[in-house]
């Protein structure tokens, strides 16, 4: 069997099983109804909160997520009472693997250094399927060079390799689907290894073997099968080595190492006390830092610094991955504390900036090293005020206050906001007018009383960070008025009313329970990849709502997100015999 139909035999496998299991939905961490602000923030237009450019979204009465289901938020029309007496989840469907987890997987079973992948979306169309097929072929050539670091046995000089082939077979076939092989398996397996032996040699025989299981469904998704004769409607709990892989893609972005999976076959997660205490020593791991970095990623929308650009003087690429590296390490350096919490993130004016940024910025230090930096008297907040969130919620020759709004109502909020009516001409927003501020533009064009029932709230919440210009300098006047930071709110949440400066109103921010539960809802849509909509995960949302809220205890978090209902049961569709 050539190295060809190794690949094209693995595409087969991978468009098969893509074609008959329904459903498959992007890898941990997926934008869901709080991932991401969205917008590309290219150099045509701004990077909005999901919305187009120009359009302001229809207020929709209710709050987003599964808030409308029962959940921790406001407004909207009255629901009956949840029933949480007991255990309540929704269906599963197959994942495929993100780029990120695809990478640390192969890193952390294989110790192959650098980047080995790159471009492996979550679509499987042709083209993809023979990259993932070039892709795995690589790696396993890049393995075979590295064996001794990474197999269990190396073969002897002389004499028979069955014994180290079968423990290949065993410990790695284990690794890379991530659960025990069946005897079908290890047969198929043994077949494939034997063949490569045959061809040529020991070496060649791990590298077919590799190329396949890299190719395997098995490895390529997150697998979640039926129990035997188990019936539609009834909630499960998830199977012990199901449940290790969603925990380790969760909080490490990577593959479940061997103590996870001993608990696995222990049964060790039935029980809830062995259950933290594995919960616990991930968070403690260095490989927590890669589940972070995936969260704040998508949730503050990281991906769209690929297309910023701003007419700004010296913003240029190295400004704009600077921003990019900042925002990430001002976000996630909160966890370096034994107890971080929510009330940092949204407060305090100190951000990690080098030499290109205070450059730019204009504030004073030294080095060319990240380092936390005060940004004193520039009314900033944390992280919502971080001069990489005003630029990416910009346009490029000026600020845009629909996108901010719209960011801090549908993210921070939940606030859920509809795409305008049907039919409704949006007009452009308008360009720089000198003499004319930008709160004045925007004012104009959504005077007339259609438009306000949408923008009263969308502008006024926008209106909060009009402090900051379009790459997130601090201004006091735009196109030579002093700026209005003034407006109010009146969403069904705890920080409504009348603020006199958007710092009064994000001051509300850090210590709001509407916020800390909308943040909770967007920590379990990463969680479990998807958009947390479904009535049967709102008893979930209501109780990490009700803990966080209290706490605000980011760490502590993760742990009530990893040990929620809706993250380790399942709720079954019956399929056993």
């Amino acid at each position: 069997m050539s190295r060809t139909s190794l690949k094209w035999m693995g595409a087969l496998l991978l468009w098969f099983a893509g074609a008959c299991q329904g459903q498959i939905g992007p890898g941990a961490g997926a934008s869901g109804s709080g991932a991401g602000p969205g917008g590309s923030g290219s150099p045509g237009g701004s990077a909005g909160p999901g919305a187009a450019v120009g359009s302001g979204g229809q207020i929709v009465s209710g709050s987003g997520g599964a808030a409308n289901t029962g959940g921790p938020g406001t407004g909207g029309s009255a629901l009956p009472p949840l029933d949480c007496s007991q255990p309540r989840a929704s269906t599963t469907r197959l994942r495929v693997l993100t780029e990120s987890q695809y990478i640390n997987s192969v890193l952390d079973i294989f110790q192959i250094s650098g980047s080995p992948a790159t471009g492996l979306g979550p679509s499987l169309d042709d083209v993809s399927l023979e990259q993932r097929a070039d892709v795995a072929a690589s790696l396993a050539t890049q393995a075979v060079a590295n064996l001794a670091k990474w197999a269990p046995c190396t073969p002897p000089a002389s004499g028979s390799s069955a014994t180290c082939e079968q423990q290949i077979i065993d410990k790695i076939g284990a690794k890379v689907y991530r659960r025990p092989l069946s005897t079908m398996e290890r047969t198929d397996l043994k077949t494939l290894f034997d063949a490569g032996i045959k061809e040529k040699d020991f070496n060649t025989g791990v590298e077919w073997f590799l190329t396949a299981l890299l190719q395997s469904p098995e490895f390529v998704y997150e697998v979640v099968r039926p129990a035997a004769s188990e019936n539609a409607g009834e909630v499960r709990p998830l199977d012990g080595y199901e449940y290790a892989s969603r925990l380790a893609y969760f909080i490490w972005d990577g593959p479940p190492d061997d103590m996870l999976t001993t608990a696995a076959a222990n049964n060790d997660f039935a029980d809830a006390a062995k259950r933290d205490a594995q919960i616990a020593r991930l968070l403690q791991d260095a490989r927590f830092s890669r589940g972070l970095a995936q969260f704040y990623t998508r949730w503050l929308n990281l991906h769209a610094f690929g297309e910023l650009a701003r007419n700004a003087t010296g913003f240029d690429q190295n400004v704009v991955n600077a921003l990019s590296t900042s925002l990430l390490m001002s976000a996630t350096q909160l966890y370096a504390s034994a107890s971080p919490n929510i009330r940092g993130l949204f407060s305090g004016d100190s951000y990690y900036l080098n030499d290109v940024l205070r450059k730019f910025y204009g504030v004073s230090g030294t080095g060319t090293a990240f380092t936390a930096v005060s940004m004193s008297g520039q009314s900033r907040r944390g992280i919502l005020t971080h001069p990489a969130m005003m630029a990416i919620m910009a346009r490029p020759d000026q600020s845009y206050p629909i996108g901010r709004g719209l960011f801090l109502l549908r993210n921070v909020l939940c606030k859920l906001v509809a795409p305008p009516p049907d039919g409704l001409v949006i007009p452009p927003f308008p360009p720089v007018m000198t003499g004319v501020s930008t709160r004045e533009r925007l004012e104009m064009i959504t005077a007339a009383p259609l438009c306000q029932a949408c923008h009263a709230t969308i502008n006024g919440a926008g209106f909060a960070f009009e402090s900051f210009d379009e790459v997130g300098r601090f201004r006091t006047t735009d196109q030579g008025k002093p700026v209005n930071t003034s407006s109010s709110l009146a969403i069904g949440k705890d920080v409504d009313g009348a603020f006199a400066t958007g710092d009064a109103l994000l001051a509300k921010l850090a210590d709001s329970k509407d916020v800390r539960a909308c943040f909770a809802e967007a920590y379990l849509d990463f969680a479990l990849s998807k958009p947390v909509t479904d009535q049967a995960d709102a008893c979930s949302i209501q109780s990490l709502g009700t803990a966080f809220g209290a706490s605000g205890d980011l760490k502590q978090l993760v742990s009530l997100v990893a040990g929620s209902d809706s993250f380790r049961l399942r709720l079954a569709e019956g399929v056993g015999q």
